[in-house]
């Protein structure tokens, strides 16, 4: 496949500057971290070398300064007057960001041109580690899942087959094998996520826990769910492991408990949360519908409709710097999704059909109108998802 995300452009302008910073390409698993790096580098004249951290001992403390040194004698050996060093999964080795600023600071101090791309799966363990070691000394490029306009370009996705199926690549020559497709989703996605990518956030201590959080979170996204009621539908853990759970899971890019917005921070922390998946793929994996009888249900396609934009939205979240959050009073009226930057405030309800109730949307509104910088309805009788799902959600911040 020959489709170049953004990212790609980025990148080149980037490394096309003298040097100064690192670039970190960080982002969830399978949305082509890897791929953009091979794209640069079939473009470039510029010799480069290319080494991966999958598998190697996460103790090994010698690993990233061996690779390091040779680099610089291969720059020396055939005097190159600029190289690139690129390390994939870097978050694997442990120290790694210690590791990387001393030898970055070395070559600073003896003015090697030795230009430097790093590529990570973790988000915590990245931005952990550039917080702690690396400040001043990198650039993030934030790569999330593939969206709308992307799956329609690169393999002729239609809306229905976006909402239902996600954004994930690897996976869209499958889609028409539904059975093959489930089956690639849980062995080259969801299993690694579960039992290794979360293994380099903490230490988990019930697994089969763990997976029934997951499985249940995506099975409900888009529908408030009680901790309580989660553990009793489970009837296993606590909810205080539960919480952790869903908070790791987070941090993963794949659910995200939203917590209700309140003018209180406590009470918001404090709130029942709404399940919202990163990304459809997750939610239709445990579904009871195919997509032939999804898409022919009105009130299982509103529900998938709804998630596929709490799930834009989320992903968004991550990209652009904003808390994504839902609301309820004490009448149950309910305002889907709130976009939260500072004090501003949007509003988005979904409405798959006119009978939906708005009442909720509009109380919020009235509430809140001063913090309020958009407020819109998404569906047929509001914006049409082509159009949202093309929204610049950074926009929607600004007071018109």
């Amino acid at each position: 496949m020959n489709y170049e995300r953004q990212h790609l452009a980025i990148l080149k302008s980037r490394m096309a500057e003298p040097r100064r910073r690192m670039q970190i390409i960080m982002g969830p698993r399978q949305v082509g971290k890897s791929t953009v790096v091979y794209q640069f580098c079939d473009g470039i004249d510029t010799p480069y070398d290319y080494f991966a951290a999958d598998g190697v001992n996460r103790f090994d403390t010698t690993w990233i300064p061996n690779h390091w040194q040779e680099a610089r004698m291969k720059m020396d050996l055939h005097g190159d007057k600029e190289r690139i060093l690129i390390i994939d999964e870097v978050q694997k080795i442990d120290g790694w960001s210690e590791q990387v600023k001393k030898e970055w600071d070395e070559d600073t101090r003896t003015k090697r041109n030795l230009k430097v791309i790093l590529l990570g799966s973790s988000r915590v363990l990245l931005q952990k580690g550039l917080n702690e070691s690396l400040e001043g000394r990198f650039e993030p490029i934030k790569m999330g899942y593939w969206e709308w306009n992307e799956m329609r370009d690169a393999f002729a996705f239609t809306m229905q087959q976006y909402i239902y199926f996600g954004g994930f690549p690897g996976l869209a020559p499958d889609i028409h094998d539904e059975d093959r497709w489930r089956g690639l989703m849980e062995d080259t996605i969801i299993t690694p996520i579960l039992t290794r990518d979360i293994l380099e956030i903490e230490e988990i201590r019930n697994p089969a826990l763990l997976r029934q959080v997951f499985e249940l979170a995506c099975i409900e996204s888009a529908r408030e769910l009680s901790l309580t009621k989660m553990q009793g539908t489970m009837n296993s853990g606590t909810v205080p492991t539960i919480k952790n759970y869903l908070n790791v899971l987070d941090q993963t890019m794949t659910v995200k408990p939203l917590q209700k917005y309140a003018p209180s921070v406590i009470k918001e922390k404090n709130s029942v949360p709404k399940m919202q998946v990163y990304n459809s793929a997750f939610r239709n994996r445990y579904g009871q519908f195919t997509f032939e009888e999804a898409v022919t249900n009105p009130t299982e396609w509103g529900r998938q409709v709804e998630s596929a934009v709490g799930a834009h939205l989320a992903n968004r979240s991550q990209l652009d710097g904003f808390e994504l959050l839902y609301w309820r009073d004490e009448h149950k009226k309910e305002c889907d999704y709130v976009l939260k930057k500072g004090q501003a405030l949007v509003a988005i309800e979904v409405k798959s059909s006119s009978a939906d109730d708005i009442s909720g949307f509009e109380k919020f509104r009235q509430l809140y109108a001063e913090h309020i910088t958009s407020a819109f309805i998404v569906g047929p009788e509001g914006l049409p998802l082509e159009d949202f799902f093309s929204l610049d959600i950074k926009q929607l911040f600004r007071k018109m």
